[in-house]
């Protein structure tokens, strides 16, 4: 398990991700001050509010385990674990300090894409987790919107919506809940096609851990590549240095040498 602390922590894949979900709970909790409670689409949105607060505790515990000073963890990123208690919506603009954190670490300069290679794995399921979030989010969202003006429809609550989303991500397709209308069933398609890649990116992910012959071996960073080269050229300098005096030592000889034989 790789340590992290400081900026590698803010900048690292998963918090990325915690980023871009931020966005999206502070747009689905603003939304619910427009939306009457009996209404359906208010009761999906507190559902995947719900389901974004578990990928924010889940990120923010792995963060904390593989941090090396918890303490200072914990008194820098308790905002975060306060914005992340599920059902008490409006703790969720505390989520504010977190995005203003990072994307002031972003602005001023740092080597984002440097850290995003230093953990492609790790950005690999940063990735999954991401675009997993949003098909459920969008998908669930616009099914319900869609299907809920149609007589016929059989999709009526945000549990149906979402486990329809489950379903039809997965390709399994149970049939018991299915879109009636063609706005339903283009959105079906283009979530089914997104599975399908969602699932390639999971099988190449569990491949690169089993084919993968240096996955024990502990990965060069960086900077310890620059602090190598740079042990590497001294000493290409120090042996020309070396040959340089050592020939000047064979001129010396042999001009002594003639110098004796006159």
């Amino acid at each position: 398990m790789k340590k992290i602390d400081g900026v590698k922590h803010e900048l690292n894949p998963m918090s990325l991700v915690a980023l871009v979900l931020s966005f999206v709970s502070l747009a689905l909790v603003t939304s619910l001050f427009f939306i009457p409670r009996e209404d359906r689409v208010y009761s999906l949105f507190i559902t995947i509010d719900t389901l974004i607060c578990l990928v924010f505790w889940l990120q923010l515990t792995g963060d904390l385990l593989r941090s090396q000073n918890k303490k200072a963890f914990l008194k820098t990123h308790w905002p975060d674990y306060l914005a992340s208690i599920p059902i008490i919506e409006p703790l969720r603009f505390m989520r504010l300090v977190q995005i203003f954190r990072v994307l002031r670490l972003i602005r001023s300069g740092q080597q984002l894409l440097q850290h995003i290679l230093d953990y492609r794995r790790e950005a690999t399921i940063a990735t999954i987790v991401l675009l997993l979030t949003v098909l459920v989010t969008v998908g669930s969202s616009l099914i319900l919107i869609i299907e809920s003006h149609d007589p016929n429809a059989n999709i009526h609550s945000a549990d149906d919506a979402i486990w329809w989303v489950f379903v039809t991500i997965s390709t399994v397709g149970y049939g018991d809940h299915y879109p009636v209308t063609t706005l339903g069933k283009i959105l079906a398609t283009v979530i089914i096609t997104c599975g399908v890649g969602l699932f390639g990116m999971v099988a190449g992910l569990i491949s690169s851990f089993v084919s993968d012959p240096d996955r024990h071996k502990p990965a060069i960073h960086h900077h310890d590549q620059k602090h190598w080269d740079k042990i590497l050229d001294n000493q290409n300098l120090l042996l020309k240095r070396i040959d340089d005096l050592e020939q000047r030592l064979t001129e010396s000889t042999q001009h002594s040498g003639k110098e004796n034989e006159k």
